[in-house]
């Protein structure tokens, strides 16, 4: 919630944009608070146990995540692959401009990471996002009719010629590496491909490997 509040008060100081994607916008942002609001009474478990948790032994993990800058004007996503020992497999960053909104941005990561994983051949793979209007878009039938319904769509093809793919809801809590990558996006070119874990997040991968 604090997330999506932080995204509407961008949205109304941006006083520059132009009227209709404003207007597109917030539609957007009022129909995933409206989402979230029915899924609360799914989100009951304690912060102090989340945490994050390594995949099966035959899957990799990838969680994926989204920032907004610059009023919403340009769009940043990071994901992260680990294997079953939470080893840092590889990951990558990358931002482009764009009027998204913030469930927008969180369709965008996931559909890259998932287009990333298929370039890669990678078998298995669980896929986390902390957007749960995100993940329950890609696990059920009912998809909107705006950009990110387009997104979702997009996504959801590239998924059902993956039997061994599956996109699970996590707590923020248990994404942290993913909203580090994301919101360092900016601090990489465009794209930015990790083949070795990043200095910012050397601590974090191992607190998590434990």
């Amino acid at each position: 919630m604090v997330h999506l509040e932080k995204h509407n008060s961008k949205l109304w100081e941006n006083v520059d944009s132009p009227p209709q994607i404003i207007v597109r916008m917030a539609k957007e942002s009022l129909y995933e608070w409206q989402f979230m609001q029915k899924a609360k009474q799914h989100c009951q478990t304690p912060l102090s146990a989340v945490t994050w948790e390594k995949p099966p032994p035959t899957s990799l993990k990838c969680n994926v995540d989204c920032a907004l800058f610059n009023n919403n004007f340009i769009t940043g996503y990071g994901f992260c692959f680990r294997d079953f020992s939470g080893q840092f497999v590889t990951g990558l960053s990358n931002f482009e401009p764009s009027s998204s909104s913030l469930a927008e941005a969180e369709a965008l990561g996931l559909f890259k990471a998932v287009q990333f994983a298929i370039d890669k051949n990678m078998f298995s793979v669980v896929f986390e996002s902390d957007s749960k209007f995100v993940v329950d878009m890609i696990n059920f039938a009912f998809v909107p009719h705006n950009e990110t319904g387009d997104i979702i769509s997009r996504c959801k093809n590239l998924l059902a010629a993956r039997n061994n793919y599956t996109v699970r809801h996590v707590r923020r809590q248990a994404n942290r590496v993913a909203h580090t990558i994301a919101r360092a996006s900016l601090s990489h070119p465009s794209p930015h491909i990790f083949s070795d874990v990043p200095d910012y997040l050397y601590s974090l991968i191992i607190i998590e490997m434990a």
